[in-house]
């Protein structure tokens, strides 16, 4: 039976979006205390897609593994009934 992993490429680009939403948090509050507000907002929004990103990535990957072992454990039980019969 074949293991899935998650798409790497996706990960990584979930792990940049998550990285560039904390730069934003990072120079809103060390560079520009007072001014540029709107690099909150963004820098949360760019959390929440790099998680959502990652979120997806791993359901299609557990999906994958899961309808693999669903058609493993038929074919097994299909070579056991054949044997019986035998």
């Amino acid at each position: 039976m074949k293991k899935y992993r998650p798409n790497t490429k996706a990960i990584i680009v979930g792990i940049i979006f998550m990285l560039a939403g904390i730069a934003c948090w990072v120079i809103k509050a060390s560079f520009i205390p007072n001014g540029a507000v709107f690099l909150f907002p963004v820098g949360l929004l760019l959390i929440c897609i790099g998680g959502l990103t990652m979120t997806i990535t791993a359901f299609v990957a557990m999906r994958k593994n899961d309808r693999a072992m669903s058609a493993f454990l038929k074919k097994q039980e299909q070579e056991r009934k054949e044997a019986e019969k035998k």
